[in-house]
């Protein structure tokens, strides 16, 4: 059976979105108004609304992203909310509230708080993975991390992690989660299915901020102490490279679309711009009012960047260069034929998808030819990006491709006709 939910955002993603070699240059195009000390941001794609934490009030601004107003304002009855996360598989939304060391579960349709989790000291960073329906709450002061389940709002387990446990992210392909440890200069990572500690990476000093790139398993640590970024290996747990950025570098966010990763510079009053293929810094913004949280949305590539002084929200553009989209065959075919889909070269192609459901993923890999050409397959699901890769499938979800209408096929070489995608006729 076809999830009409996913479908729907399986074509908003055909008909916009393109991960390009070259993305356009990012710009600040609205800033809007927020409640005060704006803290934390989070997105949610499915439906392009925008969370935004006040530290000092205890509330959450809710924002329509189409028209950059606030909706509502969620008055949570705590102290001190921080961290903010959302599943867009259920609409629900996730703020730790660091004063009163509780979770607030909002509902995101009715923006009403429809339950209170108490969780660890100090709670700071929440992540979800929408395909487990777990959320993850870094707690600061015990040094650990509260699992809850999604569907009760149980806390599953109590892991024990480093010292100020600050920030968390999750890779929901991997089902690896990262905790960021200020005092310990390090990141825990855990496995999500036994809540087991199976690693621990050294990183610069004071890391807070943290973010997963699915789609190359890359995670991105802002240390606050050495004013620099750690870029990790997912599948070897190993720093691969330290880049520099602003002053006190606190938020972290990655648009998987242009490959771009986004960190807020608290004392520097900017965002630093990396490159998620050259680890390298492209462009800084200025973004006055110690900036601290930030989110993206994939499917719009709007990035939303919490100013705690000025307390509002800078939205910025990350759109990534468009190219055409793949044209098929022009002479009509009877049902049951082929046709074939030429594929832009160096670029992840939308293609539209005819096969039967659970049609195993090799299957529309091996109708890319040549073969050679393909370098990786990737969808938008439930809010997160999914991926297979000939290199590590492993690391991949190969179960809910049938069940989009679109599906990224990522080729090598350049211009048009690279490769050729063949499939059912539509």
């Amino acid at each position: 059976m076809r999830r009409p939910g996913i479908v729907v955002l399986g074509v908003a993603m055909g008909a916009v979105l393109l991960w390009m070699n070259a993305a356009a240059q990012p710009t600040v195009i609205a800033t809007i108004p927020a409640a005060d000390g704006p803290w934390d941001v989070a997105v949610n794609p499915a439906t392009h609304r925008v969370y935004v934490s006040s530290w000092p009030q205890s509330s959450v601004s809710v924002i329509d992203a189409g028209t950059n107003t606030v909706l509502a304002t969620v008055a949570l009855g705590g102290q001190m909310a921080s961290g903010v996360a959302v599943n867009p598989s259920t609409s629900r939304v996730y703020v730790a509230d660091d004063g009163v060391s509780q979770l607030f579960v909002i509902d995101g349709t009715s923006n009403a708080v429809v339950a209170v989790v108490p969780v660890g000291s100090g709670p700071e960073g929440v992540a979800v993975n929408s395909n487990t329906n777990r959320v993850y709450v870094a707690n600061s002061g015990d040094a650990s991390l509260s699992v809850i389940d999604g569907a009760t709002n149980a806390v599953l387990a109590t892991v024990p992690v480093g010292q100020q446990a600050w920030g968390v992210a999750v890779n929901p392909i991997t089902n690896r989660i990262y905790v960021t440890n200020a005092m310990d200069a390090n990141v825990s990572v855990i496995d999500g299915a036994s809540n087991a500690v199976v690693g621990t990476v050294p990183v610069g000093n004071g890391p807070g901020g943290v973010a997963v790139n699915p789609s190359t398993n890359r995670v991105y640590v802002g240390n606050s102490g050495t004013d620099d970024v750690s870029i990790i290996d997912g599948g070897t747990d190993t720093v691969v490279a330290t880049v520099p950025v602003g002053a006190w570098p606190w938020g972290v966010a990655v648009n998987p679309v242009s490959n771009r990763v986004y960190v807020t510079n608290s004392f520097g009053d900017s965002v630093s711009v990396m490159d998620g293929t050259t680890n390298s810094v492209v462009d800084t913004i200025a973004v006055a009012g110690a900036p601290q949280g930030v989110a993206t949305d994939p499917v719009t590539s709007r990035v939303y960047v919490a100013d705690y002084f000025h307390n509002n929200v800078t939205v910025i553009d990350d759109s990534p260069s468009v190219a055409p989209p793949p044209t098929p065959t022009a002479t009509p075919q009877p049902p049951g034929a082929t046709e074939n889909v030429p594929l832009q070269g160096g670029v992840c192609n939308p293609v539209a998808t005819t096969y039967p459901d659970n049609t195993p993923i090799g299957t529309i890999a091996d109708a890319v030819v040549p073969l050679p050409m393909l370098e990786s397959l990737w969808e938008f699901e439930g809010g997160v990006w999914m991926g297979w890769s000939p290199a590590f499938p492993e690391a991949s979800d190969l179960t809910e491709k049938d069940f989009l209408d679109v599906v990224f096929i990522c080729v090598g070489g350049s211009g048009p006709g690279a490769a050729t995608f063949t499939r059912p006729v539509p």
